[in-house]
């Protein structure tokens, strides 16, 4: 994809001149620094200083149980990687990178499990190693299905590939690499908006009236723009005598924002739906980016001028590329959703909207059966998918001692070694799954359920989990996928997005450890 419009690597590193011991207390004398600490009264021991180390004290202690659980989770995690930049004066930027799971309730996790700066990163480096630290500080290299980047530069093909190799992928199926939906819709609105010259939005901005520190976010000035095309189709600036001192667009100039304002109503239809419904799992992405790339063909088909065709089909060319990248797992998805199963690939399909319909479809199916046959072989659907209870482990041990001797022991079991009864048992199984179908088939094979807008998918798989224990694990890892990493109003930025005040005004380390342990609450409470 074109990512003219974010900035070069060689900016990027310029912003990255904060060291982390730029910002880190002095912690020499510290035995002597506590002497002088517990003569003083309580409240003058609450201090900046204090607090910082209290901080840091409950990151380490939550980190271990963080990494345990993550250890013992035996689900699939998806990883996203989002580059954060300040834009006030002090120039800070960060990369926050974050594990996305599906925990034994059915809730959506996301566990941030670094949110640190690029200061020292070698520039060959600085695209992978937050990953490569990630997944070795909490020993989830197996563990890793998918990883989310953004839709920018310096994600080619070789740093993709050295991403994947930080995951242990030598049995599995190779690392899945899907792009933030919410970055290709700003590329699509930004490669319209970089048409228009500072004066000419200022010339609108008089016009219609809206503030100057009215906000940038794409959703808003396209509100804004279309204020403007509808006074200017009623005629309003020459009726009224109030307009004859302001600056007009040009009849050129009329044509970019119409075109603007058509191509991005169209973009938005869609992304309000995505981003503000309230939608938590992948399972909607398919259907409504679907309907997004029919809509925006039709307004190209329908013409409009030389200058509104070749935007139409730019912007279509971005999209084209986005969907076939990511056609495979948005479909998976979709498949996994009980309203659709296969039938919307195929309604899809038959519409020949692409022109390979027939093949993509088969694609999908093929790589769901891979999929559903590679966790029934493993056998991890018997165990549950994050056992909380081993968070505290140690603590329970201890209390579990002195019970030992009324505790009945847990007897080995003699059949693990047997190894000429452990073949029958796969024989056994091959040959009753010859004469059945299997959980996927099943689920495909039953009525989809009536259309409901306010349908929750991990609902009704927490519901049917028991009838399909296999296809429940798949549906889990599947629908934790995040397609968009930034949501809500967040998903509407025009640029990059900057990081809370808040961390702003800590160090480095403290900044991550409060991101962090903030994000781990919700299953390690302290």
């Amino acid at each position: 994809m074109d990512n003219s419009d974010l900035a070069s690597d060689s900016d990027m590193v310029k912003n990255q001149n904060l060291d982390d011991s730029e910002y880190d207390f002095e912690d020499d004398d510290e035995e002597e620094e506590t002497d002088v600490h517990n003569a003083m009264p309580y409240w003058l021991q609450i201090n900046p200083v204090t607090i910082r180390k209290e901080i840091l004290k409950i990151y380490e202690t939550q980190k271990i149980k963080a990494k345990k659980f993550l250890k013992d989770f035996q689900g699939k995690l998806a990883l996203s990687y989002e580059w954060i930049l300040s834009g006030n004066e002090s120039t800070r930027d960060f990369v926050c990178l974050t594990a996305h799971f599906i925990d034994d309730n059915w809730t959506v996790r996301h566990w941030i499990l670094g949110f640190l700066t690029g200061a020292l990163i070698p520039l060959d480096d600085i695209y992978v190693y937050h990953f490569r630290k990630a997944v070795q500080d909490f020993e989830i290299e197996n563990k890793v299905s998918t990883i989310l980047l953004p839709n920018r530069y310096g994600f080619d093909e070789k740093n993709v590939d050295a991403i994947r190799k930080c995951m242990d992928r030598s049995v599995n199926k190779p690392v899945f690499v899907v792009y933030c939906c919410s970055d290709l819709f700003r590329l699509m609105v930004n490669d319209m908006y970089n048409e228009f010259s500072w004066h000419l939005y200022e010339d609108v901005r008089m016009l219609v009236g809206w503030g100057s520190l009215s906000s940038t976010n794409w959703n808003v000035r396209l509100y804004h723009l279309q204020q403007a095309v509808d006074m200017q189709k009623e005629d309003a600036f020459s009726k009224d005598e109030i307009y004859d001192d302001y600056d007009k667009p040009s009849d050129e100039e009329w044509v970019k924002i119409r075109t603007f304002c058509r191509l991005a109503g169209v973009i938005h239809k869609v992304a309000e739906e995505i981003f503000e419904g309230g939608y938590s799992t992948s399972n909607v992405y398919f259907h409504l980016l679907a309907e997004l790339k029919v809509m925006l063909k039709r307004e190209v088909d329908s013409g409009g001028g030389d200058y509104f065709v070749g935007k139409g089909e730019k912007v279509l060319k971005l999209f084209d590329k986005y969907w076939n990248d990511m056609f495979l797992v948005l479909a998976a998805a979709s498949v996994l959703d009980p309203r659709f199963k296969m039938n919307y690939i195929d309604f899809y399909c038959s519409k020949k909207v692409d022109s390979d319909e027939g093949s993509k479809a088969e694609a999908v199916l093929d790589y769901l059966r891979d999929v559903y046959a590679r966790y029934a072989a493993k056998g991890i659907y018997h165990k549950p998918i994050c056992p909380v209870a081993t968070v505290d482990y140690e603590e329970e041990e201890d209390d579990d001692e002195d019970y030992g001797d009324e505790e009945e022991k847990e007897k080995p079991d003699a059949y693990e070694g047997f190894v000429l009864f452990k073949e029958y048992l796969k024989f056994e199984g091959g040959c009753s799954r010859e004469f059945q179908d299997s959980e996927l088939d099943s689920y495909l094979k039953e009525p989809v359920l009536e259309w409901n807008k306010d349908f929750k998918a991990l609902e009704w798989w927490r519901e049917e989990s028991q009838k399909y224990p296999i296809l429940s694990r798949v549906a889990r890892d599947i629908l934790s996928i995040p397609i968009s990493r930034a949501t809500s109003y967040d998903a509407y930025v025009s640029e990059i997005r900057e990081p809370p005040e808040y961390v702003l005004s800590m160090d480095a380390k403290a900044t991550n450890a409060m991101v962090c342990g903030r994000s781990w609450l919700s299953l390690i409470p302290i």
